[in-house]
Formats: structure tokens, sequence, C-alpha cells
């Protein structure tokens, strides 16, 4: 899925090479934002993420289309998700409902403001404006989301990278 999209973005990368584009292999929908925990929280937090798997069925997402948001001249692009928008807002809804407030030494958990993949930043309007119109071809794919990662980013002058500190996966019964 994600070489298949990264093929599908060359016309745009080409037209908007001063963007900054993600790697496919940092790719991810984020769910919620913990921002900074105290270690001795981490092994409550991967308690919390496997009994939240264990009540929770594999889905389809898809991608449908692109966008973005441009904040002070500067715009964050991605992908927007058509089918497993549901599922995914759900998801990070009941998962900010069990979070203990306190987990963080900052501000408390905050949940993503929308289902979307983001693959680019320093974008400008321009990029926004083609991704949601796709200007430069079109863009889909899918596949069956089955894990919940817990992660930790590491932020750096290239951008951030990530490191998965524990993997569940989804296996509740469907109807």
């Amino acid at each position: 899925m994600r070489d298949a999209l990264w093929v599908q973005l060359i016309p745009y990368r080409e037209r908007h090479p001063t963007a900054r584009w993600l790697e496919p292999a940092t790719w991810h929908l984020t769910l919620l934002f913990l921002g900074s925990v105290r270690v001795e929280r981490i092994a409550e937090l991967v308690g919390m993420v496997d009994l939240f798997a264990r009540d929770e069925a594999p889905f389809q997402v898809s991608i449908d289309g692109g966008g973005g948001r441009v904040r002070r001249q500067e715009a964050v692009a991605w992908l927007t998700i058509g089918d497993g928008t549901g599922e995914v807002i759900g998801m990070a809804d009941r998962l900010l409902e069990a979070s203990p407030a306190d987990v963080t030494s900052g501000a408390p958990p905050k949940r993503a403001p929308s289902a979307h993949l983001t693959v680019a930043r320093r974008a400008d309007r321009d990029l926004v404006a083609d991704l949601t119109g796709q200007r430069h071809g079109r863009l889909a794919a899918s596949w069956s989301a089955g894990q919940l990662l817990l992660m930790r980013s590491h932020l750096g002058p290239n951008g951030a990278r990530y490191e998965t500190l524990h993997e569940a996966t989804l296996y509740a019964a469907t109807e």
C-alpha cells in the first residue's frame, strides 16, 4: 500500500519539491497524541493498549484523496481516509477516554483532529489544493488495519523518527 501511494505521489512530489515529503516507512494513522510520558507510566500504557486491542476488530481502511491544513503560511499535506474513517475516529475517542489525564508530564492526551495519513510537511497552499483536487492523478489505496502501536517520536532537524514501544493485534470478533 505504501509503495503504491508513493508511486501515485510522484507527480505531486515533482511539482512540489520544496515540501518535506515524509518517507513512506514513517506513515501512520495517529489516534492519540500523548506528549511527554514519564518512563514509569509506559507499562501502564502498554497494558491499556493490550486491553483496548482485545475489544477492537480489524477493519478496512481506504485512501480516497488528499488534503491538508494551512497555518501561518505553512501547510501539512495528507491523504484522506475514506472507508474506515468512523472506525479510526471512534477508536481515537475510546482511547482518549481510557487514557489517564495525568499520564503525561505536560498537557493531557488529545485525540487526532481527523482521520488522515500525513505525507508532507513544509507544504504550501498550492500542494494542499493539488492534493484536494487530485490534479495530478488519483490517490487511492486500501488495506486491513489490524494492529495498534504505542509509538515514541524522536524529534530532530529532519523531522521525526518513530520507535515502536509496543504492538497489539486487534482481535475482537466481528458480528
